[in-house]
């Protein structure tokens, strides 16, 4: 019985090694691991990674110390080591020769430290940057004495610092009591993103109360989230004109931001100036013109009113010949100012070239107060008499003569008489 027990024993003990075994030949492919794994590989192995970064993050315009870590977690020795940092823009080195650090040897588990001084261009943005670092060693691998070479990865951090100006402001001439709207252009100069951006106008920008507040805006501060660098952004606005004296109002404008980091930055104040203008409105119009017949001297007499609430200043009517009419003197005439509500006029000489309806092309131009130029050009119409509209006109007048002629001869003709019956009574 005693055989019978051991042998139950035997087979059991084997029972198990079995499913033991058949259980670990399962975890070793679910892990991937192969027969090969269960032996180690005599070979050095350098792990490289960036243990400090001073200053971090960096900043554009300053220096920067890259301290690299080196470890050899292999089993054999790595000689000849070779690190040769690719730096490209925004960095350079302070000098050109530190690209290149060798070593002669790093043991099993030692652990090598390597320093790069660079330089961050001062137009860098804020961002993340990948530096090449190229390491080359050599050691026994399996026993052959071989060169390898890897590249890793460095990044680096820039924080750049926003900047941000108003570029230009899209004011129209506006005119008293009236609406109007503006568009601002807000530009990122600097060379980090800037964030939380709040415009405010008015009252409402925080420059000094004395400034005059005639431009009211219907909306005092707009929001912006974020201007990237050398981006620009638009802001539009509606204004109201609170005054009704023409002249120029100033607007203050106040910009407000943070950095990425939500750091608060110096705020820029600006004032830009809004021109209010009467909108001189000129009419020109036809004042007089003799009967005009082609071929012989007329003279026509052109007006121009000033409808606008402002003086237009340095006023000049200017005609010139077309197929219906040749000027006989100079097309040009200087009016000088007119005042609101007020009108002049001016004379031209010209000799027509055909009858008919026709007009004449004035051109005005003037300025306002503050030497704005203006110009424009109306159609004044003139008419002119054919030959038969002349004689179908002058019998009209011919026959109130004749009637003015018959009636004295008549008076005359009862006065005579009367005399002669006196005489003839005598």
């Amino acid at each position: 019985m005693k055989w019978l027990t051991r042998f139950t024993i035997v087979c059991t003990l084997l029972i198990v090694l079995t499913l033991l075994t058949a259980v670990h030949a399962g975890a070793r492919a679910i892990t991937g691991v192969t027969d090969i794994d269960l032996y180690h590989t005599d070979a050095p192995s350098l792990v490289v990674t960036l243990s400090r970064q001073i200053s971090y993050p960096a900043q554009p315009g300053e220096e920067l110390t890259l301290v690299i870590k080196t470890t050899n977690c292999g089993d054999e020795p790595a000689q000849n080591i070779v690190w040769y940092l690719d730096a490209k823009e925004p960095f350079e080195l302070k000098e050109t020769g530190e690209a290149t650090q060798t070593l002669p040897e790093l043991r099993c588990g030692e652990t090598a430290n390597t320093e790069y001084f660079l330089s961050v261009d001062p137009d860098a943005r804020s961002g993340e940057y990948v530096i090449d670092l190229n390491v080359t060693y050599s050691g026994d691998f399996d026993r052959n004495y071989l060169t390898t070479m890897g590249t890793f990865e460095i990044t680096v951090r820039v924080m750049g610092d926003p900047d941000l100006v108003l570029i230009d402001a899209d004011l129209p001439e506006a005119d008293p009591k009236s609406e109007f709207d503006a568009k601002f252009s807000i530009k990122n100069v600097g060379t980090g993103p800037a964030k939380n951006v709040k415009v405010s106008f008015g009252s409402q920008s925080g420059i000094s109360s004395e400034v005059p507040n005639e431009i009211l805006p219907k909306t005092s501060i707009s929001y912006i989230d974020t201007i990237a660098p050398g981006e620009t952004a638009i802001v539009e606005s509606s204004f109201f004109v609170d005054t009704t004296t023409p002249s120029q109002y100033p607007l203050p404008i106040t910009i407000q931001y943070e950095n990425e980091t939500h750091g608060a930055q110096s705020a820029q104040f600006y004032s830009v100036l809004v021109p209010v203008t009467s909108g001189n409105t000129l009419f020109v119009y036809l004042d007089s013109q003799e009967r005009l017949t082609p071929e012989t001297v007329g003279e026509i007499t052109i007006g121009v009113a000033n409808r606008g609430l402002a003086r237009a200043k340095h006023v000049v009517f200017t005609i010139s010949e077309g197929e219906q009419f040749k000027l006989i003197d100079t097309g040009t005439r200087y009016i000088g100012d007119i005042e609101s509500d007020d009108y002049d006029t001016a004379d031209f000489v010209i000799i027509p070239e055909v009858a008919g309806e026709g007009s004449v092309s004035v051109k005005v131009d003037y300025a306002d107060d503050y030497g704005n130029q203006y110009s424009m050009t109306a159609d004044v119409p003139i008419k002119v008499y054919s030959p038969e509209e002349m004689k179908a006109i002058a019998p009209q007048g011919g026959g109130y003569t004749w009637i003015l002629i018959g009636a004295v001869v008549l008076v005359l003709a009862y006065v005579f008489r009367k005399r002669i019956k006196r005489i003839i009574s005598r």
